[in-house]
């Protein structure tokens, strides 16, 4: 990840400063998906989804070298109004972060559905626990949980291109 511009979300614990943080990274925040054969520009979006409410909490024991994490978010997606049910699978993922660092990655697939007539889908997503093990000098507050949708260059590309047009 070079630059890491976030969308910080605090940590819902009563011990807030010792959790790891939590955030969308801001480039992978909003994914696209187009018609097959469609242009590559608002005409042909199937759909938009974001990412958004981001919420973590942790189960901090003083003195234990590892930090249970739990996170959630919720997922809304617009399409055009459309008479028919259609499903999306999304793929996204779960990094752990200490300052530049990548410590890990996890992918994961959302199954987005919209009904019939339906122009917006919501889905809020619980992560399983993650453990984060904290290396020694390090407080869990060095760690940060970041998530986002796994983007292409393109994809990219197109969320910066679509950004100078969006209110």
């Amino acid at each position: 990840f070079p630059a890491l511009a976030v969308w910080l979300a605090g940590c819902a614990n009563s011990e807030t400063v010792l959790c790891p943080s939590a955030a969308v990274l801001r480039d992978t925040a909003a994914l696209t998906v187009f018609r097959a054969g469609a242009p590559l520009d608002p005409s042909g979006e199937a759909f938009t989804a974001a990412i958004a409410g981001v919420k973590t909490s942790c189960h901090y024991n003083k003195g234990a070298g590892d930090i249970p994490t739990d996170m959630s978010f919720t997922v809304r997606a617009v399409r055009a109004p459309s008479p028919d049910r259609a499903d999306f699978k999304v793929p996204y993922y779960l990094a752990i972060t200490q300052g530049d660092r990548v410590l890990s990655k996890r992918n994961f697939t959302l199954n987005i559905e919209f009904g019939p007539g339906s122009a917006a889908a919501t889905q809020d997503v619980s992560l399983d626990t993650t453990t984060i093990s904290l290396e020694e000098g390090h407080p869990a507050t060095d760690y940060q949980m970041l998530v986002g949708f796994q983007l292409s260059d393109a994809d990219r590309a197109y969320n910066q291109k679509r950004g100078r047009y969006t209110p």
